[in-house]
């Protein structure tokens, strides 16, 4: 009998010290990426403004099974264009753009497991001599479960996520870049 109180004592001890950890965790998160892309904001801002051209470079390299029944709603481009899919686990997920200021940014609004998560999008295109530098910035929230803050924390999340936005903000340089119309001037 000693062996199964021990035993259940010593469990409630490591989940109650894993829930007072994740209880002084941050809940708030921001991902902030760039890249410089040789080219002028106008050809740059459509492959952002437009969700159905993120396939081109936001979700290339993403595992096609992800996003599952992948939808497009309301108008092709710019504000309350939005972009709702499934995830593997079942919960539904959507982007929508709320905000766009052609040639200069793009705010908007990923909803995840089922509204749970709410994170805040902006895209800026800075335009110089040397091309435009985009910026893609991320702000979100965990919430108060500390057990989410803690696997967050434990698994990386705001390098995860920055890894994944750097290599997509990649292959919008490459798909832009390799464009016939590009040019800076």
């Amino acid at each position: 009998m000693n062996v199964i109180r021990s035993f259940s004592l010593g469990v409630f001890s490591i989940l109650v010290l894993f829930f007072g950890v994740g209880l002084f965790l941050p809940s708030h998160y921001e991902v902030n990426e760039q890249v410089l892309i040789q080219s002028k904001p106008s050809k740059i801002f459509f492959y952002i403004d437009n969700l159905q051209k993120w396939e081109k470079w936001a979700f290339k390299l993403e595992d096609p099974e992800s996003r599952v029944d992948p939808q497009f709603l309301g108008p092709e481009e710019g504000e309350g264009a939005v972009h709702s899919w499934f995830g593997n686990d079942g919960s539904k997920a959507q982007l929508k753009i709320l905000s766009s200021n052609p040639y200069d940014e793009i705010q908007l609004q990923m909803i995840t497991n089922d509204g749970a998560f709410i994170s805040d999008i902006v895209f800026t295109l800075e335009g110089g001599d040397q091309g435009t530098l985009v910026t893609w910035n991320e702000k979100g929230d965990f919430g108060f479960n500390p057990m989410v803050r803690l696997v967050a924390y434990m698994s990386d999340y705001n390098k995860k996520i920055a890894t994944q936005y750097q290599v997509a903000l990649e292959e919008l340089k490459l798909v832009v870049e390799s464009s016939k119309t590009t040019s800076i001037q």
